[in-house]
């Protein structure tokens, strides 16, 4: 069969890749949009101890962690970095009660998702040895299976492995018509199984055909620190009790956010309230001298469901797959996603139970 996947974000760029692996005829397109999401996420593997209700979506997080070291070593085994490092996870709290609920509850977690690794309980004197950025006050639970990622690199990676096992990428613009006819820059293209992985720009897509998608846009903005004299290659990320989170990389290259505005959408002005925004919500964690670090700002735009849910699957039977709204997991959960939507379009068999994801319940005709 001839497979077309449409967006070469982390989900296509991993489908593809998979499809490509196992043996299929794959064309990527792409219009590399200013903005993608894969191109500016950048955080924390390490799902296991958040405080988000949806138990659907953590089995899907959770499944998305276990499945990133395997990749990476499949990866490496092409000579491909995905820029994947296992360096553990700082989750803080403060000394006590606090420190000790968190405790328990990654104990209890272990029991289901082995992968979290080594699990102590740190003083704040501990916590500063690992993060010497770190302020006085606060405890952690440190868990060594905890890792980091950049979306551009997985992508990357991903993308030249799927070179590698014979696809094309092609830059240009794809429509649909009511008869899911594909046409590149007006040029029409076959295909057998078409997957869609556009990210926020699914709408646009599916309208031409005539249908719409629960599918949101979120503008997303990340805060980059270079310090010129620190190396932080072999720090652990840091997840303190806030919604941004602190993540090291080498080069003493220091990442903290990200911001969540749903009004700004596709709007990709760095702004200085969210600089100050990510600074001031952090700052009870991190102690810096500011005038000693270069800051850059950097924008892109993540598409989440109204009931923060993604889709995942069959939407068109035997025709069109697709996968989105991955939200603000997406650089966690966009591999396997990629895998379990490739692996559904060339009709293999799924480990992962993706009947809560079913994309039907989030398109409608218009």
């Amino acid at each position: 069969m001839k497979f077309v996947v449409i967006g070469s974000g982390i989900v296509g760029a991993s489908a593809a890749y998979h499809l490509a692996r196992n043996g299929h005829a794959v064309t990527i397109v792409d219009r590399k949009d200013a903005g993608q999401a894969t191109e500016h996420a950048a955080g924390i593997i390490c799902p296991w101890v958040s405080k988000r209700r949806n138990k659907v979506w953590y089995e899907l997080a959770k499944a998305s962690a276990r499945f990133y070291p395997e990749l990476d070593r499949e990866l490496t085994d092409l000579g491909l970095s995905s820029g994947y490092k296992q360096v553990g996870a700082l989750c803080l709290r403060k000394e006590g009660e606090t420190l000790d609920a968190l405790y328990e509850l990654a104990k209890e977690r272990k029991e289901e998702a082995p992968e979290m690794g080594t699990i102590e309980k740190l003083t704040s004197e501990e916590v500063k040895k690992r993060f010497p950025l770190a302020r006085n006050d606060y405890g952690a639970v440190f868990l060594s299976g905890g890792g980091r990622s950049k979306g551009a690199l997985v992508r990357d990676a991903l993308l030249e492995g799927a070179s590698l096992y014979g696809a094309q990428v092609i830059r240009g613009d794809a429509s649909l018509d009511q008869k899911m006819r594909l046409t590149v820059d007006g040029r029409k293209m076959t295909y057998d199984r078409l997957l869609l992985a556009t990210g926020a720009w699914l709408n646009p897509l599916l309208n031409e055909a005539g249908y719409s998608a629960d599918l949101l846009a979120q503008k997303g903005q990340l805060l980059s620190l270079h310090f010129e004299h620190l190396e932080m290659g072999d720090w652990p990320v840091i997840l303190p009790p806030a919604s941004k989170s602190i993540v090291p990389f080498d080069g003493g290259n220091l990442l903290l956010g990200a911001t969540h505005e749903k009004e700004a959408q596709f709007d990709l002005t760095p702004t200085k309230d969210a600089q100050e925004e990510i600074l001031t919500e952090l700052a009870p964690f991190i102690q810096f001298d500011e005038e000693k670090s270069e800051m850059t700002l950097s924008v892109g735009t993540r598409p989440y469901t109204s009931d923060f849910t993604p889709f995942i699957g069959e939407w068109l039977p035997n025709q069109v797959f697709l996968a989105n709204g991955l939200g603000a997991s997406g650089l966690t959960t966009g591999p396997f996603v990629g895998k379990l939507l490739a692996g559904l379009a060339a009709n293999e068999p799924i480990s992962f139970n993706l009947a809560p994801f079913d994309p039907k319940k989030y398109i409608q005709k218009r």
